[in-house]
């Protein structure tokens, strides 16, 4: 028996009346209306006995012998199940209905590959109204005998269709399950939209039942028809100029449609500081089999202010101010003006920026800067004047920098805590960093992994001599739905030619504080001078380990330890703190407050709070 295969679906609801049987009973309702309305009153009696009718009680429906998804669309196909469980309708079309429920419950068996039910159905009036029962035997289970799915036109040799091919959910010696074979289906069609087979269409579908034998056999031919390409690409806008705008599409016309790469370009133009709104649209032109590119763009505000106040235990109180000027030339050159202010440390940072030549991927940037810090002896002032280009490179964002810093900072190892030591130095550098993460915000695997070098030389307009490198590593894995670890460590070494002296305080190493080592104040861990102030060092090594477990909803209760030290010899002398913190994942980032101790005194507190907030990596 060949079978289309809409003809074996039982969606919910099916089985109401078909016309004829629908004209049959209207007329019969209507003579069974002509002959009360005809009958002369007898008594009493036959009054109670039309009420009784009118009143048939709630009905109750049980289905026996299945359970899971095969109740449930057995249920949701019983026109019957409606009136479960309220007032049941006139006998008549309630036997009418009993009657029926066979044949729904026989089509609702069938999508899961079971044709031969055997059912015992029964409909019986109590005294609190009708129960009807359909106690199912669902019979064996129709196995998938071949299964011929073939792709043709072009998308045969398109290796994304052959990958969705390797793929095919259902094979020889399985149970028939049409809702797999649905799905596949709706795969196809929407990676052939997705690819740009607009004249595709299923030239063969069918599923052969062979109830003697209880096989099935599939055949499936998807015929995709040419691949359309990318036509001309227009832009409605009075925002950038052309040739900046044609450098955003990674297509050009000619190539093949790829709907991805126009979700892409969507993003791309959405995330540029330029545009409040951003349409992309590509209807295809079956005349030319290409599908031209038409891109909408609203300007956006050309300013954006934007303010913060908060609080940090490294930091204390501290305010923030920032200044975006999005477009100030139709070359897409943008700027931005931030202040940040705290007890500890204030800055004051100007950056002009401009596209490189992929601008979703390159900039360009030149910066200048004023640091003041005033901290527990470690005071500096810091002007630097500077440029930058930056690159994402896949998961991999890559920063080269040179920077001209005049820095005015306070004398390490000197008698005098207000002799001071001035140092002009040009530092070229480069940054890179790259994180691979299921999610950025709250990770259940992810790493972190950053390394940056930096230097200068008295033979290239600088006061020092100097290299140095750190690395940052951070790995989140979690175990469970519950329960995950949090390790990370930082690394970094100086070579200096002369004393540590020499070097400015704003490029020596220092440990302990929220993000360091916890349990001691910002900043504590390090060499010190002659009179205990902790100076900073040539080296650092900073390592973690915490655990956190999941309590109740978004809510975490986690047990950390941290060992490390800023130091200038070879050997660190360790500062090691414990604690145990809560954690709240909020939609900006994990909140965490953390109570620390530090195990070595001094420097280590005997209790600290620590509070910070932001992504795990």
């Amino acid at each position: 028996m060949i079978v289309s295969d809409e003809a074996l679906l039982s969606p919910p609801g099916e089985g109401k009346f078909n016309s004829r049987r629908r004209r049959v009973w209207l007329l019969l309702c209507g003579l069974l209306l002509l002959t009360a309305g005809s009958l002369p009153a007898q008594d009493d009696d036959l009054m109670l006995a039309t009420v009784d009718a009118a009143h048939n009680g709630a009905l109750t429906v049980r289905v026996v012998g299945l359970d899971g998804p095969l109740r449930d669309n057995v249920l949701a196909a019983l026109e019957l199940n409606r009136f479960a469980g309220k007032s049941a309708p006139e006998e008549g079309r309630l036997r009418w209905l009993h009657h029926d429920a066979t044949r729904q419950i026989s089509a609702a068996l069938q999508p899961f590959g079971y044709y031969q039910p055997v059912i015992d159905a029964t409909l019986e009036r109590t005294a609190e109204g009708w129960v009807a029962q359909y106690r199912i035997q669902p019979g064996p289970p129709l196995k998938i005998a071949t299964v011929d799915v073939q792709i043709l036109g072009e998308g045969g040799n398109d290796p994304v269709f052959q990958k969705l091919l390797a793929k095919v959910p259902f094979a020889p010696g399985q149970i028939l399950d049409q809702a797999q074979y649905e799905q596949f289906k709706q795969n196809l069609e929407s990676l052939a939209a997705e690819r740009g087979y607009f004249e595709a269409r299923l030239v063969e579908r069918a599923i052969q039942v062979n109830l003697q034998t209880n096989e099935a056999a599939i055949h499936l031919h998807y015929d995709t028809g040419p691949r359309y390409r990318f036509g001309a690409i227009a832009f409605k806008q009075d925002v950038l100029s052309l040739k900046l705008l044609e450098r955003y599409p990674q297509f050009k016309p000619g190539d093949p449609y790829d709907a991805n790469e126009l979700l892409k370009l969507q993003s791309d133009l959405g995330s540029a500081p330029y545009f409040s709104q951003v349409q992309v649209n590509a209807p295809p032109d079956a005349a030319s089999d290409t599908a031209p590119v038409e891109v909408e763009l609203e300007p956006g505000k050309p300013y954006k202010y934007s303010a913060g106040l908060g609080y940090g235990t490294d930091t204390g109180v501290r305010g923030r101010l920032k200044m975006e000027q999005r477009q100030l030339n139709r070359r897409g050159h943008h700027a931005e003006e931030e202040l940040l202010l705290s007890s500890v440390k204030s800055l004051l940072g100007v950056k002009y920026m401009i596209p490189g030549k992929n601008p979703t991927t390159d900039e360009y940037a030149l910066t200048a800067g004023y640091t003041n810090q005033n901290y527990e002896q470690q005071d500096y002032e810091l002007t630097t004047l500077g440029g930058s280009w930056r690159r994402q490179d896949g998961n991999w964002l890559k920063n080269f920098n040179l920077s001209y810093q005049y820095e005015r900072y306070q004398t390490p190892n000197s008698t005098d805590n207000s002799a001071t030591t001035d140092s002009l130095l040009l530092i070229p550098g480069v940054n890179w960093t790259r994180i691979d993460a299921d999610d950025r915000l709250n990770p259940t695997r992810g790493l972190l992994f950053g390394f940056e070098l930096r230097g200068a030389a008295t033979e290239l307009l600088s006061d020092t001599t100097f290299a140095q490198g750190a690395l940052h590593l951070k790995g989140v894995y979690a175990f469970n739905e519950v329960s995950r670890i949090i390790a990370r460590s930082d690394l970094g070494a100086t070579m200096l030619e002369a004393n540590i002296d020499q070097l400015p305080t704003s490029l020596r190493f220092f440990a302990g504080g929220d993000a360091s080592v916890r349990g001691y104040a910002y900043n504590s861990i390090g060499p010190t001078d002659v009179q205990g102030n902790v100076i900073g060092g040539k080296n650092l090594l900073v390592a973690s380990l915490e655990y956190e477990h999941r309590v109740w909803d978004g809510w975490s209760l986690a047990a950390f330890v941290d060992s490390g030290d800023a130091f200038d010899g070879a050997t660190p002398e360790l500062k090691t703190g414990v604690g145990m913190g809560v954690r709240w994942r909020s939609p900006v980032g994990p909140v965490r407050l953390d109570f620390a101790s530090g195990l070595d005194q001094p420097p280590g507190d005997t209790f600290r709070f620590s509070f910070s907030i932001g992504p795990d990596l």
